[in-house]
């Protein structure tokens, strides 16, 4: 659709093509060895075509990965597509030959996603496809082919409904084939969402789309974004790290991994040459002052820093009918302080600290919503999404109508988690506790944090616990239960699950 002239923005399902680069780098300093292979999916044949968004998700990634800066050894990539399971594993087994226990095999698939709830785990799958040749891969081939390559294995999936690969962000309770001391799986949403990629025009000429997901990956991981996921600025990423920022930034889907929480080092790269060079960033630092809007005036207020001048715009998505109305999202312009639908020439922002606040439209949320906001640097007409936050906006009043649905118990020994979801009629604050058999609180999994739309039917919110205490130590066994108390307006609603018992491995 023509959004006031300037962008035409077709937002649609990330439901994601053969070229081979080699990039050395230096081991890191351990003997460690990371090898990657990045595969893109555009040309289907039971699938809307998705070019160039995969294509660009990889060329993208590919540039992150790169020139030595993450310390990779050897990278290949695949942007046109893979038409079969055979083409894949030769891809695979080439890309990371020689790997040894002490390496990491880095995997990233942009495709398109297939999934229906009732599933079960053996019931997602992946599109590999070229335009001729299709076939759908499912979790466990995927562990299998994977299961050939010593060392730790990294797999990030992006696509539709990837989560359920892993069992997370799906209605019922479902095995995932990759727990395991060798796999690290990070997934661009979870089991019941859809993944998001952007194309567009401009006078009539066809922009070249991408991914949110990879856009907000790439920041985390570049120059560019100013290496956002290393909270602690040690030169070294670990799954934790990349998964808050992402889950921070990147707003149209709900980023899902497992282990739900590790200190596994992904990426390294060195803090003294790119703290000495110029920031890439053009806006970095967005913080909001709340997730949770007031439904009788929602509005939303941010700062951020300008580093270097840039056109700025804002783009405004509803949940309706269960999902994103990108079809229907609304683009304002910064024209230096003065909000509008068009762009002023000329209008950009200078670099510095900027307070803005937004009107979101109360009819388009009704009682109660979700809306999602990104903010748009715009260079040369081509826009890029610098940040992205889910808001929640709750009714005034209502009860939420709590419950859980847990499994009964699961073995932390064997490297299973307790992935559980907490189900509420309406959008709300959530804080969620793990309780022993006396009551007491041995674990906080969220205060008062704001639910996102999951697309689970009835509503609700997937939260994982691994077992542990809040200082990483394993818990004895026994029984437990979930305390979950839920904010509406003034209100407090509380509900007490029944117990899960937390097993010793058995023999």
């Amino acid at each position: 659709m023509k959004m006031r002239g300037l962008l035409a923005l077709l937002l649609a399902w990330l439901c994601l093509p053969f070229t081979v680069l080699g990039e050395e780098a230096q081991p890191i300093e351990d003997g460690r060895v990371n090898r990657a292979l990045l595969v893109g999916c555009d040309r289907f044949l039971s699938q809307p075509d998705t070019t160039p968004s995969s294509a660009n998700n990889v060329s993208r990634m590919a540039a992150t990965f790169s020139g030595g800066t993450l310390g990779l050894d050897l990278l290949l990539t695949a942007p046109d597509g893979v038409g079969s399971m055979g083409e894949l594993a030769a891809l695979v087994l080439d890309a990371f030959d020689g790997a040894d226990e002490d390496d990491v095999s880095i995997f990233y698939i942009s495709t398109h996603g297939l999934w229906q709830d009732g599933m079960g785990s053996s019931g997602m799958t992946l599109l590999l496809s070229d335009g001729v040749r299709e076939v759908g891969v499912t979790a466990v081939a995927l562990r299998t082919l994977f299961d050939q390559i010593p060392g730790q294995k990294v797999l990030i999936l992006d696509a539709c409904h990837a989560g359920a690969m892993i069992g997370k962000g799906v209605d019922g309770h479902l095995v995932n084939v990759f727990a395991g001391p060798d796999y690290v799986v990070l997934c661009s949403s979870g089991g019941a969402e859809e993944s998001w990629y952007w194309s567009g025009e401009i006078d009539g000429e066809r922009l070249a789309g991408a991914g949110y997901f990879s856009n907000a990956l790439v920041r985390a991981l570049s120059v560019e974004g100013g290496f956002c996921a290393d909270d602690n600025r040690d030169g070294a990423i670990t799954l934790t790290e990349l998964k808050r920022c992402l889950l921070d930034t990147h707003g149209a889907s709900l980023v899902r991994s497992y282990p739900e929480e590790s200190d596994f080092v992904l990426f390294t790269y060195d803090t003294e040459q790119h703290s000495a060079r110029r920031r890439e960033a053009l806006v970095e630092g967005v913080s909001f002052e709340s997730d949770v809007l007031l439904p009788q005036e929602p509005a939303v207020s941010f700062t951020f820093n300008v580093v270097s001048s840039v056109q700025v715009a804002y783009q405004i998505v509803y949940h309706r009918q269960g999902r994103w109305d990108f079809d229907n999202a609304q683009i304002i312009y910064d024209n230096n302080g003065r909000f509008g639908a068009w762009a002023l020439p000329g209008r950009t922002l200078d670099p510095g600290i900027h307070q803005r606040t937004i009107g979101v439209d109360r009819q388009a949320t009704g009682d109660s919503g979700y809306v999602l906001l990104q903010l748009l640097t715009i260079e040369r007409g081509v826009p890029s999404v610098a940040s992205s936050r889910v808001l929640c906006v709750p009714p005034e009043t209502g009860d939420p109508l709590l419950s859980v649905e847990a499994p009964a118990a699961f073995c932390p020994d064997g490297f299973e988690e307790l992935t559980f979801i907490v189900r509420h009629d309406v959008p709300c604050e959530l804080s969620v506790t793990i309780v022993d058999g006396d009551g007491r609180t041995v674990r906080r999994l969220s205060s008062r944090q704001a639910s996102r739309p999951e697309m689970l039917d009835p509503a609700g919110t997937c939260f994982t616990w691994d077992g542990m205490d809040g200082d990483g130590v394993r818990l004895p066994d026994g029984e437990y239960r979930i305390l979950v108390k839920a904010y509406v307006g003034e209100e407090k609603y509380e509900f007490l699950s029944g117990p899960v018992m937390l097993l010793a491995m058995v023999g």
